[in-house]
Parts: C-alpha cells; sequence; structure tokens
C-alpha cells in the first residue's frame, strides 16, 4: 500500500494577509494624503481621543457591572431556601438570606417577586453616619415593569432597567427564579444610579450625565453650579440620534461655567437593555475643526471604508467563505449528535487544519462515547452484583438520597419495614427525625454515623437501627443509609436475664450491704469483720461477674459518647473509696493531665477500671495502698494506672492473669496464700473492654513489692455531644477520697 502524499501548505498569510495588507497600504496613504490636504494637521483632537477612550471604557466597564450584579442575582437565585420561600411567599424566611447577601456583595437593593411580578420582599439599603440598615417592603407591584416582564414574558436570563424609588433612580439586574425547572418568580439586585455613573466616571477623566428616554436628565457626575440648559435637557431629536449612534460618537460643543467641553453622547448599554444616553464631557482644549473640513473628512473616510470592504468580501467569499460555511455546517451536525459527518478537509492552510482538526476531534468523540457505552454496561452489572450483595445480607439496608426518595431496599428492608417508597408514610419517619442531623464519627471514605443506635418496635419486632450520612467528594451530604437488624429475641432474652440475676443480687446484697455500713462506722474495724466486709464485697462482685458471663468474648459498646476522663476517673474511686476503707487500705487519685475526653461505654469502662481496683484491694494487706493515676497522653492515647502495694503475682503466672477463669495462688510474705471468692474471668472481661475501645493493658508486679496495671483509651474530643455537667468545680466529685499534689512524683515499678 502506497503512502499518500500530502498536498503542500500554503499559509494564508501569503494567500489573503499579504494581497489585504498591500491593498489597506495603498488606501491608507491615499487617505492620508486627502486629509494632509485638506485639514493641514492632525485628524483629532486630544480632546476627542479621549472621549473616544474613555467612551469605549465606560461600555466595557458597564458590561463588567452589569455580568457582576447577573452573577450576584443567579447566586441569590439558586441559594438555598430562596425558592422554597418564593413558592410559600414567606417573607420572614427570605430576609436573612437576602439582607446577609445584600450585605455581602454591597447592594444598594434587592428583591424576589412571584410569578404574576408582586414583590414578596424588597430590600433597600439605607446608612445614618456609619450604620447601615436595610428598609423592608412587601407586596409593591412590579408588573409592569419592563425589567420584571422580560424576564417572565420573554424569558431572558438577565434584564435589566431603572425604576424610581424612594431612595431615587435605581438601576436593577434581573434574573429568573426557578423550582424544578418551572419560573416561580424573579430575583433583582439593584444599586444607585450616581452610584453607578460615579464608578463609570473613574475609567475615563470625563464627567458624565444619564438622559432618559425624553431627552430629560436623569442623573449626572457635573457639579450643579456648571449645569446648563445644555447639560439639563436634551432634544429628543438629539436624543433619538446618540441612541442610534454605534460605530460613531455624536460629539457637539456645549458651555459649562463658561468654558468650551466637547460632549461625545452614545447609549449605555446594560446587559440586554440601553438604559438611555450617555453624555461625556471633556474640556475643549484644541480648537475644533471646521465644518467643511469634517464633512470633507466624512466623505473620503466613507469612501475608502466602502472600497476597502467590497475588496475585502470579495476575497474572503473566494479564499475563505466557502470552506468557512463547509466547517460551520460540519460543526452544527457535530453538535446535533451526528458523530460521523466530517469536513474532509486537507491541512493545507490555517483554515484547512482547523476542518481536518475538527474531523480528528470527531473521531475521538465517537470513540469516547463507544467508551461510555462500554462504561454504562459494567456499570450496571457492578449495580447488579451490589444488589445481590444487599439482597444477601442478613440485616436490611435502606439508601435515600438528600430529598428523602427511597433509592435502594433490600428484602430483608422490605420484610422488616413494608415496602412503602417514601419513609413519610411509615413509622420510621420518627426515626429518621430522631437521629441528629449533624454528622459525627466517620466509619468509612464518604461515610459518617448520625448519633447512636436506635431501637424501635414494628409490627411486634424490635429493631435496632442505625443512620449514617452519604457524602460526595466535596464534603457535602447527598444521602442517608439505615440499617436495621431485628433484635427481638435477644433483647427479650436479655431482659429476662437481667431480671433474674438482679432478683439474686437484691436477695444477697441488700443484708450484705447493711452489715458493711454498720461494721464501717467504727474503725479500725475489728479482723472479723474486715474478713466479713472483704467476702460481703467479693459476693457483690461475684453477682456482678456472672452477669458479665453473659458477654460475647468482643463486647459490645452500646452508648459510646465522649467522656470527661477526669469525672470518670473520680467516679470509679468514689465508688470503691468505702470498700477500700473497710479492707483498712488507702485510695489516692492523682491526675497529672486534667481535660482528657475519651469515646466510649462509660458503663463498661466504670466496670473494667473497678475491677482493677477490686484486684488491687483484694490482694493488698491492711495498711497499704493503691493509687488511681492518669499520667497523661501519648499518641493520641489517654495513659492511665492502678498501682498497689500488695503481695504481687508470681512470675510463672503473670502470663495467663488474662486467661478466662485463671486462677492464681498470691501468697503473702509470711507464706499464706490469700483465698477471696471469684470465678476467674474479670481480668479477661476487662481486657476484652479495652480492646474494644482500641487501648491496651499491661501487667507488671513483684511479688511482696506490689503490682501495676497500665492502660490506654484513644482520646477524641468533647464536642459534638450534649454532656451532663455538674454544678461546682471537680472537687465536688471526690467525697472523701484523698487526692495526691499534682506536682508529685510518682514511682513507678
Amino acid at each position: 500500500m502506497g503512502t499518500v502524499e500530502k498536498p503542500p501548505f500554503l499559509s494564508l498569510r501569503w494567500r489573503l494577509t499579504l494581497p489585504l495588507f498591500g491593498i489597506a497600504l495603498v488606501v491608507a496613504t491615499l487617505g492620508a494624503f486627502v486629509l494632509g490636504q485638506n485639514l493641514g494637521g492632525s485628524f483629532e483632537g486630544p480632546q476627542m481621543n479621549l472621549l473616544r477612550q474613555s467612551s469605549q471604557g465606560i461600555s466595557t466597564q458597564a458590561a463588567v457591572v452589569y455580568e457582576r450584579d447577573r452573577t450576584e442575582a443567579q447566586r441569590i437565585a439558586f441559594t438555598a431556601g430562596v425558592a422554597e420561600a418564593a413558592v410559600n411567599r414567606s417573607a420572614n424566611d427570605l430576609q436573612p438570606i437576602l439582607e446577609s447577601s445584600a450585605r455581602l456583595a454591597g447592594l444598594d437593593s434587592v428583591a424576589v417577586t412571584d410569578v404574576a411580578g408582586m414583590e414578596i420582599l424588597g430590600l433597600r439599603r439605607t446608612q445614618q453616619g456609619e450604620v447601615i440598615t436595610y428598609a423592608i417592603s412587601v407586596d409593591t407591584d412590579l408588573r409592569l415593569q419592563s425589567v420584571v416582564r422580560s424576564v417572565l414574558d420573554e424569558g431572558f436570563v438577565g434584564a435589566s432597567g431603572l425604576l424610581q424609588t424612594p431612595s431615587g433612580v435605581m438601576v436593577y439586574t434581573a434574573v429568573p427564579l426557578t423550582s424544578a425547572d418551572t419560573r416561580i418568580g424573579v430575583v433583582l439586585v439593584g444599586r444607585q444610579l450616581d452610584t453607578l455613573l460615579a464608578e463609570l466616571k473613574t475609567y475615563g477623566a470625563v464627567e458624565l450625565a444619564l438622559y432618559g428616554s425624553d431627552g430629560a436628565l436623569m442623573d449626572s457626575t457635573v457639579m450643579a453650579a456648571g449645569q446648563s440648559a445644555e447639560t439639563a435637557q436634551m432634544p429628543i431629536s438629539q436624543f433619538q440620534e446618540a441612541l442610534t449612534a454605534s460605530d460613531n460618537l455624536m460629539v457637539r460643543t456645549v458651555n459649562l461655567n463658561s468654558a468650551p467641553y466637547q460632549a461625545a453622547y452614545f447609549p449605555l448599554r446594560y446587559g440586554p437593555e440601553t438604559l438611555g444616553v450617555l453624555g461625556a464631557f471633556a474640556l475643549d482644549s484644541v480648537p475644533a475643526m471646521t465644518q467643511s473640513g469634517r464633512q470633507l473628512t466624512g466623505l473620503v473616510l466613507a469612501t475608502l471604508t466602502a472600497a476597502v470592504l467590497v475588496g475585502l468580501f470579495v476575497a474572503l467569499n473566494y479564499q475563505v467563505i466557502f470552506r468557512l460555511a463547509q466547517v460551520s455546517t460540519v460543526a452544527q451536525a457535530l453538535s446535533k449528535g451526528e458523530l460521523s459527518a466530517r469536513t474532509q478537509m486537507q491541512p493545507t492552510d490555517e483554515l484547512g487544519a482547523a476542518g481536518h482538526a475538527l474531523d480528528q476531534f470527531a473521531l475521538a468523540v465517537q470513540k469516547r462515547q463507544d467508551a461510555m457505552r462500554l462504561m454504562l454496561r459494567r456499570q450496571r452489572r457492578e449495580a447488579e452484583y451490589l444488589m445481590n450483595a444487599l439482597e444477601a445480607l442478613p440485616d436490611g439496608v435502606v439508601v435515600q438520597d438528600a430529598e428523602g426518595r427511597v433509592m435502594v431496599m433490600n428484602e430483608r428492608a422490605r420484610d422488616l419495614l413494608g415496602s412503602q417508597p417514601d419513609f413519610s408514610s411509615t413509622e420510621l419517619d420518627q426515626l429518621k427525625l430522631a437521629f441528629p442531623a449533624t454528622m459525627g464519627t466517620a466509619v468509612a471514605p464518604g461515610l459518617y454515623l448520625l448519633g447512636d443506635p436506635r431501637r424501635l418496635e414494628r409490627n411486634g419486632r424490635l429493631l435496632n437501627a442505625q443512620a449514617a450520612a452519604l457524602t460526595n467528594f466535596a464534603s457535602e451530604r447527598v444521602g442517608t443509609v439505615f440499617l436495621m437488624r431485628d433484635v427481638t429475641h435477644e433483647v427479650r432474652r436479655e431482659q429476662m436475664h437481667e431480671l433474674l440475676l438482679k432478683r439474686l443480687e437484691q436477695d444477697v446484697q441488700t443484708p450484705l450491704s447493711s452489715v458493711v455500713r454498720q461494721e464501717a462506722l467504727t474503725y479500725p474495724l475489728s479482723e472479723t469483720a474486715r474478713s466479713l466486709s472483704r467476702h460481703a464485697v467479693a459476693l457483690q462482685k461475684l453477682i456482678g461477674e456472672m452477669r458479665e458471663m453473659t458477654l460475647p468474648d468482643m463486647p459490645s459498646l452500646r452508648e459510646q459518647r465522649p467522656l470527661h476522663l477526669d469525672t470518670l476517673v473520680w467516679r470509679v474511686a468514689n465508688e470503691w473509696r468505702q470498700v477500700a476503707i473497710a479492707a483498712g487500705l488507702t485510695l489516692e487519685v492523682t491526675i497529672e493531665k486534667r481535660g482528657l475526653w475519651v469515646l466510649g461505654d462509660e458503663r463498661r469502662l466504670r466496670w473494667a477500671i473497678g475491677n482493677l481496683l477490686d484486684n488491687a484491694i483484694k490482694y493488698t494487706l491492711p495498711g497499704g495502698k493503691l493509687t488511681l493515676e492518669v499520667n497523661g497522653e501519648h499518641q493520641g492515647s489517654a495513659m492511665m494506672r492502678v498501682r498497689d502495694n500488695g503481695v504481687g503475682i508470681l512470675a510463672d503466672e503473670l502470663p495467663h492473669v488474662f486467661t478466662r477463669y485463671f486462677r492464681g495462688t498470691p501468697t503473702t510474705p509470711d507464706g499464706q496464700i490469700i483465698r477471696v471468692p471469684g470465678m476467674g474471668q474479670g481480668l479477661t472481661s476487662a481486657k476484652q473492654i479495652f480492646d474494644t475501645h482500641g487501648g491496651q493493658i499491661q501487667i507488671k508486679s513483684r511479688p511482696g513489692v506490689g503490682s501495676a496495671v497500665y492502660f490506654l483509651l484513644p482520646l477524641t474530643a468533647g464536642i459534638g455531644y450534649e454532656l451532663p455537667q455538674f454544678e461546682g468545680d471537680s472537687d465536688a466529685l471526690e467525697g472523701e477520697t484523698v487526692r495526691l499534689p499534682e506536682k508529685q512524683p510518682l514511682n513507678r515499678p
């Protein structure tokens, strides 16, 4: 297969630009000759250049100001809550939104109308000294205003116009307010006319005056003393002439304060509307041309311009227009989805290269469209796989979008809730309201828990439900996931078990507690009373261990929340204070760093720490001391310790202390074995609780010296939950427990 030879590339610079340059050079030379013969000087004075540059800059800036106001109006129209308030005609809901937007954007006025053009709420800026407020107006009839009708009747995406307000003439920019692709009203933002003229004036060293449709002066930056009949009123004929002048400025000579000024009049375009004729006044520092010179100049320029345009038309029609039409036709076909359209042009010049590039673009789009079809098919398969996985789950799963519509519901969820399409028509709506709107802990990328699990009853069954918020890459909430499980049998079995143990605890604990309290009134206790107290506490602990035996290997955390570690430590210490006193021991608390927070189940943590104190009490002889310490933080965890100077743990028994049902042989220095009731699972359950909270536990011990239990709990921030607070300072929690000085050094074993 032979190689196709590419045609030679000849740039349009040589095909078109060079001939046109020669024509333009000849025309410019002849024009300069004629003007030089007839005028004998420069064509325009400095003031004419100033007026032309100023008019161009003012027109450009007017377009910039309009786009800025239109963008602000669109931002308000798309602000959350504006459309809903407009539909409900709720001025109270609109006021904070509009006032906030007006203050941030420095607007003089902002208003929202309904679909008929009646004002729902309007704000107008007022200022007294440095205090800025916004006057409120409602139900103003704006139906006949052209700026409103342009949006409502003609469907303009942006319109502008002048309105007379109590504070003066206001320039308004309006955009449509829509809801679900339906036009429901208009959003208007406005600025004072004098403010607009002052801003436009900064783009030219000229004075400005705006004339209305009847030629009357509407506003001006000219000093009042300098105004004259020539600036206060414009004849209708002159107004019409200036209004239709698009390419050439209409220039007149006027007198202000007995000084000659050159005045240029041109239409002030503000968005799609013309607000009127704007006059720009510049001091005439150079004598004007004679009238005959102006006429001759206009004739010459008109002739030369016509000749150049004819030549350009012929050249462009021959070299460019035909191929441009071909490129345009193919581009329009591609825009309609006809991806097979091609120009079949070769890159022999810039225009041919553009057509060839368009063909390559169409080919790339077609390939991408084919790839997207394959991707969609793959996504459908993945969606089917996902639904199959959800259907295989034992739990009910429901996914809602941001509007509350059910997007996904597996068969288990239908069985638990019924196949209602919307939660608002089921009892689950109450559960949905029970969850907080604030997102909590992140459990996966883009998935945040909404509060704690909730339990509800439906169709005679108890359901355990958890809600989580779905977010996109911009951290915006896009939906909600509900996970539900039928816990009827587990809850009822747990209730019966709890009732049985509670009755057993009451039957055993009541007489023993009275004995302990009675004996504790005298100190020191007799050895018999102390032994009786220890056995009473051990029996109570045995009942508690019987209750904890129902825990699985990894206990569940029912009610996790941020816990103030100082408060948690003092509560545990005060619970075991009387037990330590009854055993003839001193219980001390030391907190090296205050204000730490941990996330956890308070009941479980109090039980686990209390179990450590209970072991220290049981295996410490009378007269001994134990301490509960918070030693600060390390790598995001709170460091804590329970120390005692008891009998300690034998070296060969230390590796087995966390084994369930393991009972060691604690021995006093004189060789007596300490025997206390128990089932050998306290430390095992405590370790499981710390592990479930993401913490760690470790024991160090020396026989005859004492033991130290080190444990870590992950820190959290004390926000996002409403926590119970205690009145007064933290000393009110201490009771009679001895508190160590904060600066006292700790001797770690």
